[in-house]
């Protein structure tokens, strides 16, 4: 999908996080303006949300916007509008795109529906996929608001990870990779259950990463391969991530790997859902 005129995003953006931010980076991806409805605190009292006493006031969450949105894109056109019910101006003319998060695209399907019975065209939903804290739970205001995490997703208490290996050795590398992923780990070796060899490196990486998960925040395995090569996984209770393989060259190779996955410093993903009968995704790089 390329670059439109105008794309519009909505949300609460209490509490702004990197969750946010990724949405917003791609509505200024996608449109050469960009519209932010912004709920306002009369919608909020008609819908709720968890832990009240910790939601910002309207003019705080406008503040934040306003200040994140000079510093990032002070060149680029927007303008942020009181969202007072759930359509705001994604139903009006003059709208080419709407940015949502992975759990909101029934919200955007919603619009879509109103438009139609407006007897307005369908917009485009870009997708942007929910943005991971360290436990691989989504980053999310409610959760900010709760204590659980920060805006950057990291875990207020010590995550509590559990380590499954076909090889003892590697141990230390993942605990420093760990240590330099999070604050404060706390690491554990769990039982290694036989998996056969027949299986791909990846495969059995997986495995161990969901043997060692009971009773812990983290699961990680790790598998070896012939010639010093392997693979690593991470999973959560809900989440698993894809398992990696690293190449032969010692303990280095794992730390590195693992700390990618853990870590990501690459860019995004978006997922643009074109408002089509097949309803197909196509993933470009973000």
């Amino acid at each position: 999908m390329g670059r439109v005129r105008h794309a519009v995003l909505g949300g609460t953006f209490d509490h702004l996080h990197v969750g946010h931010e990724a949405l917003l980076a791609t509505a200024f991806r996608v449109g050469r303006s960009v519209s932010i409805g912004l709920t306002t605190e009369a919608y909020l009292a008609e819908h709720p949300k968890p832990f009240p006493r910790e939601l910002e006031p309207y003019r705080r969450r406008r503040a934040n916007l306003e200040r994140w949105l000079r510093s990032h894109y002070p060149a680029r056109r927007w303008r942020l509008v009181p969202l007072e019910n759930r359509f705001g101006r994604s139903v009006e003319d003059g709208v080419d795109a709407l940015v949502v998060s992975a759990d909101t695209v029934a919200g955007g399907r919603a619009v879509n529906a109103e438009r139609r019975r407006l007897g307005r065209s369908r917009l485009p939903l870009v997708v942007v996929p929910v943005a991971l804290a360290d436990d691989l739970e989504p980053v999310s205001s409610r959760r900010i608001r709760a204590g659980t995490i920060d805006a950057q997703g990291r875990r207020r208490a010590p995550l509590e990870i559990r380590v499954a290996v076909e090889l003892g050795a590697d141990l230390p590398a993942i605990v420093a990779a760990l240590a330099a992923a999070f604050p404060a780990p706390r690491v554990r070796a769990a039982r290694s259950p036989r998996v056969s060899s027949r299986a791909r490196t990846t495969a059995r990486a997986r495995h161990l990463a969901e043997s060692a998960i009971d009773g812990a925040d983290l699961g990680i395995g790790v598998a070896r391969a012939a010639r010093g090569s392997g693979a690593v996984a991470v999973r959560s209770a809900g989440v698993g991530l894809p398992a990696r393989r690293f190449p032969p060259g010692g303990a280095g190779a794992l730390e590195g790997t693992l700390l990618a996955l853990v870590r990501p410093d690459l860019g995004r993903k978006v997922f643009v859902r074109p408002p089509t009968s097949r309803q197909r995704w196509r993933r470009t790089s973000g």
